[in-house]
């Protein structure tokens, strides 16, 4: 199971929201294209972030394997979430990262109805790294588990002195 990172992408604005308009969709895409062929027509996650002066911070991690990226990442769903994120921020760019889905021959895979258990967990692994840079991550329901997961030392840590054993584990884990 292997993965390839694409962008970060700058998500287009107008009037401080997302442009979602049929001309900033085509142009968006075609951004992509020329940097990833076949990125948009390839499955696997996508991360919403918000890039700003001191540094990027994500918002909004979604999946997809049913549908290709150009069909899901930027849907009416995502971008109320993203336009949510960014609020009255001024200077500030949207960014959009694609985690795409490679074939054992190294190609992006596409979208089916098959199971794809392994962008399942990748977005389920990537909801606990953004939460943890990001606690008020738009995808609420889908965070609920991770949030109240607590492994002292690990994830979650309550707010005193770690024990020993904490400790240990976290040096062990190189945390």
């Amino acid at each position: 199971m292997k993965f390839q990172v694409h962008g970060p992408f700058d998500v287009p604005r107008s009037n401080g929201l997302i442009d979602n308009s049929a001309a900033s969709q085509r142009k968006f895409w075609a951004t992509i294209r020329s940097s990833a062929p076949k990125l948009s027509e390839a499955c696997g996650c996508y991360i919403f972030v918000i890039k700003a002066r001191r540094g990027s911070l994500p918002w909004y991690v979604g999946r997809t394997t049913k549908r290709t990226f150009k069909g899901e990442a930027l849907g009416a769903h995502q971008v109320n979430h993203y336009n949510q994120a960014l609020g009255k921020k001024v200077g500030v760019t949207p960014q959009l990262f694609f985690v795409s889905k490679l074939t054992p021959s190294g190609r992006l895979a596409k979208p089916s109805s098959n199971s794809h258990k392994d962008i399942e967990f990748l977005e389920t692994f990537l909801f606990g790294v953004a939460l943890k840079r990001n606690p008020n991550l738009r995808n609420a329901k889908s965070t609920t588990f991770l949030k109240r997961l607590v492994v002292p030392g690990v994830i979650n840590s309550p707010q005193r002195p770690p024990t020993t054993a904490e400790r240990a584990m976290k040096v062990a884990f190189g945390l």
